[in-house]
């Protein structure tokens, strides 16, 4: 297949994961993979999903409080990672879930993008790793929706119920409360779809190439999705095989059978690295020799052909393309599919790991070539580019040993399905992490992340009478991402992610602790976002320092240079406008509940605001003031309504319970002579308290 000498089709992946105009604010994300970086999918991935504008390395404190900010705004933050490598340290404010598929791994790559205006889905090759967005040759497919556009909402359905199926099935281990985030978020991009009144596209159709157990073939799926007379060519892309010994591998007779015709000239083309052998005037393809003679018997028409990727340097191939055509119809499959049995669902059959079926994603882009010559340039033009290659009995082929497939290292164990859920939360006895277990295997423990401590083992949890869910106390400050877990005959261990049942739980992070009064009071008047308050980067830079004395600097604290009544008065003033402001974006609409909660009790909410008042207020006519202003605000709030949303009512039943708490709490101030009912002050708290309890 000729293809431009220039291609347009490339595209950087993590663009990808940037909001296009008009999406509005992220709402949540979710996104498979087989191999799995933490730190580069926290960073990149989600730093470019949620806006992030701090730097990790350069910023330090101020990072972490937009990210730990951000991610407090979206419904749900998740990545769904194949059992052999879903490890390492992270924020518990997105869910990192273990996916063990019988007999068989989580190859797929899909990450869904949700905004309040737009869905993105993209479905690619690339893990999510620095290799995979920045390093390998990949290929991947964007799938966008919006309020009154042209789109493929079959495809999007499919994709849904994968993503579904995967938390459902009980494939991916985790805790019910963080399954349910997934769930409802994937209920909020379906109804999205399904209100936004997308129209089908007409000149290309996409069909979900979705391989699981108990499902057709990739084969079987791209005939189905295949029109007209069988295709005369079909051209392959994989940067791995079967590890095979037949003459003939399986999916090769896969594709002769049931897609390229069966009658007449057919060619299977084969696109391939190659390289020099050292010192040998050869070649080595990276391809099994059984390639070579994988055409039908008895069919002198019908061919074999192989040609080489014209790759960049230091840039290995992982793209895994299918592309059939005729003279009418052309239909590109792209995705995670190796050209292998696992990866195509063929199962059964001869060679190493025949019998195992992948759990993979792909699209196939299926279109008219001879009435839309304008799009077949533009696939074409997505392809790799190629060179001519010949190939005869001096050529040098990778060994069947060595054709590989994607497989977990040898030192990377799976999580046993025994292990079900490690939930970190906070109950009436303290904090905690909650074991669900199933018939553990013999001799298993629990080590920390950190420095390797016993946590939990299996005489310990005997000793306690093996209960299914097992309560163990976490005293530790940090809560923990997850645990090492080791068992009797074990080659290795396995990593046990932790999950929360509300993100509310979590403990605030030191650097945000405890922020004085003045700093909170710039924040709820700020029209800026927080990460570019400049008071608040003084003070978290300054605690990063270590110079923080526990008290304001002198230019933000006017107790260092005046204490009178009138700057009393000054003071009073600024901190009720600070409320007012506070009351406006209390009125905004919320995404989610652990959006609202950030508002009301996070470090920067409501909250921290009181107990900076309780701490940092000189004198009790201030506080109890201060608060009572506080209650009354909170109770002029009127919730906005927005599809998608909290409803009005749940917001007003956390405000209002917030609200009486303060009113509570500053009754008891009035049991003192100075603001007693009777007083200036006192009579005002009391009539705080009768519009509250009205």
């Amino acid at each position: 297949m000729s293809t431009p000498a220039k291609l347009p089709g490339y595209g950087r992946l993590l663009d990808a994961w940037t909001a296009p105009e008009g999406a509005g604010e992220p709402v949540g994300c979710i996104a498979t993979s087989f191999t799995f970086d933490p730190v580069f999918f926290e960073e990149e991935c989600l730093g470019r999903f949620l806006r992030l504008e701090s730097d990790p390395t350069e910023d330090g404190p101020i990072y972490l409080l937009e990210r730990e900010e951000k991610l407090a705004q979206v419904a749900c933050a998740a990545a769904i990672v194949d059992a052999h490598h879903c490890r390492g340290s992270r924020s518990l404010r997105w869910d990192l879930f273990p996916a063990r598929i019988a007999k068989g791994i989580l190859h797929a790559k899909v990450s869904l993008l949700l905004w309040t205006d737009h869905l993105r889905l993209i479905v690619a090759s690339a893990n999510l790793t620095e290799d995979g967005y920045r390093r390998n040759q990949e290929v991947f497919g964007l799938l966008d929706f919006r309020a009154g556009a042209e789109g493929h909402p079959e495809a999007v359905q499919a994709l849904l119920e994968l993503l579904r199926w995967l938390c459902t099935s009980g494939a991916a281990g985790g805790g019910d409360a963080a399954i349910g985030r997934v769930t409802t978020l994937l209920d909020r991009a379906a109804t999205a779809i399904a209100s936004w009144s997308i129209r089908p596209v007409r000149e290309v159709v996409v069909h979900p190439v979705i391989v699981r157990p108990g499902q057709p073939s990739a084969i079987e799926q791209l005939a189905a999705a295949w029109r007209g007379g069988a295709p005369t060519d079909g051209h392959v892309v994989s940067p791995f095989f079967d590890v095979a010994t037949a003459a003939v591998d399986r999916p090769t007779q896969a594709v002769w059978q049931s897609l390229l015709r069966r009658r007449g000239a057919a060619t299977l083309w084969f696109y391939v690295q190659v390289e020099p052998v050292p010192g040998e005037d050869k070649i080595l393809v990276h391809a099994p020799a059984s390639l070579r003679g994988s055409g039908p018997q008895g069919r002198p028409e019908a061919s074999i052909g192989f040609a080489r990727l014209a790759l960049e340097d230091h840039r290995p191939l992982h793209a895994k393309l299918i592309w059939l055509e005729s003279a009418q119809w052309s239909l590109y499959c792209l995705g995670s599919s190796n050209f292998t049995s696992p990866g195509l669902g063929l199962g059964g059959g001869q060679g190493e790991g025949a019998a195992y079926i992948n759990v993979e994603a792909n699209l196939a882009y299926r279109l008219d070539r001879e009435r839309y010559p304008k799009l077949q340039r533009q696939l074409e033009a997505a392809f790799p580019d190629t060179d001519d290659l010949s190939v005869d009995d001096a050529t040098a082929w990778l060994p069947a040993a060595e054709a590989g497939v994607d497989e977990p290292a040898d030192d990377d164990l799976a999580l046993p399905r025994a292990f079900r859920a490690a939930v970190y939360d906070v109950e009436a006895e303290g904090t905690l992490v909650r074991l669900t277990l199933e018939q553990p295997p013999a001799g298993w423990a629990l080590t920390s992340e950190a420095d390797g401590a016993g946590v939990i083992d299996e005489a310990a949890w005997a000793s306690r009478g093996s209960p299914d869910v097992l309560s163990v106390p976490w005293t530790a400050a940090r809560a923990p991402s997850g645990f090492w877990v080791t068992w009797t005959g074990a080659a290795g261990r396995a990593w046990w992610p932790v999950t929360v049942d509300s993100p509310d739980a979590l403990p605030t992070p030191e650097e945000l602790r405890d922020l004085p009064l003045e700093v909170l009071v710039d924040i709820l008047t700020a029209a800026r976002p927080l990460h570019r308050i400049p008071a608040l980067r003084r003070h978290l830079r300054a605690r990063e320092a270590g110079t923080h004395d526990g008290r304001l600097d002198p230019e933000l604290d006017p107790h260092r240079r005046v204490d009178t009544t009138g700057f009393l008065l000054q003071r009073v003033r600024r901190t009720s406008w600070a409320l007012s402001c506070m009351r406006e974006r209390l009125q905004a609409p919320f995404i989610s509940e652990s959006a609202l909660w950030w508002r009301l009790r996070g470090p920067v909410g409501v909250q921290a605001l009181v107990d900076a008042v309780l701490r940092e207020a000189r004198m009790l006519e201030e506080r109890a003031f201060v608060l009572a202003e506080l209650a009354l605000e909170l109770w002029r709030v009127v919730p906005a309504s927005r599809d998608g949303c909290l409803g009005p009512e749940a917001v007003r039943a956390h405000i209002e319970a917030l609200a009486r708490e303060l009113v509570a709490r500053f009754q008891q101030e009035m049991q003192s002579p100075a603001v007693q009912p009777g007083t200036a002050i006192g009579d005002y708290l009391q009539q705080v308290v009768e519009v509250i309890d009205a």
